[in-house]
């Protein structure tokens, strides 16, 4: 790495953070010397890499640069979240995030931190993180987040973190950190029946597309399915069929291969806004009859997802059911780089 390269990584770092990291080395030198000996040692690859001494890297995580952190983090997070500097609330792109609140119970921690839109109305109670979050503790530890409220009149949702310490001691003094980049809002949820599709009219499929030749997603089966292993043959989307369910998802073909009923469904924009879902039959009686299995499979953009529904069904008793879609799909995505670092204390 240049020098150039070196000044600009600790460009713009102000002196209490460098006074900040001084002190903590002058009051924690006895203790932890022979961690730092090692920790020099584990790091000396990687410095020589990046051209970066161990006290220039723990000078660019105390002045917040996030990739010094992580290299810090990864190799030891003790020392890595005790220089992050604490910050119980940040804002960027117009949307503030805040801890509203900790709770503590032995080796759990509950905390509360609030997401709130100072400049427009792109957040609402639909609000999903998107698996988009990271929680950081200093110490072995599993967690989760999950909304727990929305206020209408200031826009502002709250999140319950939950973290547990795993080896039961108390967690209580840790240090936490809490990252979100991107989440969605305008979620969606539509339930309905696919009269597009005439069950007198489904006939078997004779051009397919095989396995192999697919950009293969994924696949669920049921327990007793004897679909799982086998390589299969599949529909090609048929324009004369297509059909726009809702926004976000369009069936695209639908027929018997092989004795199975076929139904294929494209979930467009999938990785940006998580678009997914399910199809089932409702049989006279009002009971769901879930697909056999499934198949998914990208579109040539790698953009959005073929899903293909597969049903053991006698096509003579096709007329005993009707075809129903359970979709979920959203509008919005909003982006961004939001970090709070906390001391779990009551």
């Amino acid at each position: 790495m240049t020098d150039w390269l070196k000044e600009k990584i600790l460009d713009g770092i102000e002196d209490r953070y460098l006074s900040e990291a001084m002190d903590y080395s002058k009051t924690h030198r006895v203790r932890e010397h022979r961690v730092i000996k090692i920790f020099g040692k584990m790091v000396a690859c990687i410095a020589g890499i990046l051209g970066l001494s161990f006290s220039s890297l723990a000078i660019a995580v105390s002045a917040g640069n996030m990739t010094a952190y992580d290299i810090l983090y990864t190799l030891y997070p003790d020392i890595a979240v005790k220089l992050m500097p604490v910050n119980a609330c940040c804002e960027d792109n117009g949307i503030q995030m805040e801890v509203e609140g900790v709770s503590i119970q032995d080796n759990c921690a509950y905390v509360y931190i609030s997401m709130q839109d100072l400049v427009g109305k792109r957040i609402d109670e639909t609000i999903d993180l998107f698996d988009s979050y990271s929680i950081h503790t200093n110490a072995d530890q599993i967690g989760s987040c999950s909304l727990v409220d929305f206020n209408e009149e200031n826009k502002k949702a709250t999140f319950l973190i939950s973290v547990k310490h795993m080896d039961d001691k108390t967690i209580e003094g840790k240090r936490l950190t809490f990252r979100v980049s991107k989440f969605l809002t305008g979620k969606s949820e539509v339930q309905e029946e696919l009269a597009q599709i005439s069950l007198d009219s489904i006939v078997i499929v004779t051009e397919t597309q095989m396995e192999e030749d697919l950009d293969i997603r994924g696949s669920s089966y049921r327990q007793d399915s004897e679909l799982e292993g086998k390589s299969l043959e599949y529909l090609c989307a048929d324009d004369s069929k297509s059909f726009v369910a809702t926004s976000g998802v369009t069936v695209t073909n639908y027929g018997f291969i092989h004795d199975k009923l076929h139904i294929q469904v494209h979930y467009d924009k999938i990785l940006k806004y998580d678009n997914h879902g399910y199809v089932y039959l409702l049989d006279a009686d009002g009971n769901r009859v879930l697909a056999e299995g499934s198949r998914g499979f990208w579109d040539e953009e790698r953009n959005g997802s073929y899903e293909e529904y597969i049903f053991d069904v006698d096509n003579k008793e096709l007329d005993q059911y009707a075809i129903y879609g359970h979709f979920f799909t959203c509008q919005n995505l909003v982006e961004g780089e939001w970090e709070v670092n906390l001391t779990i204390e009551e």
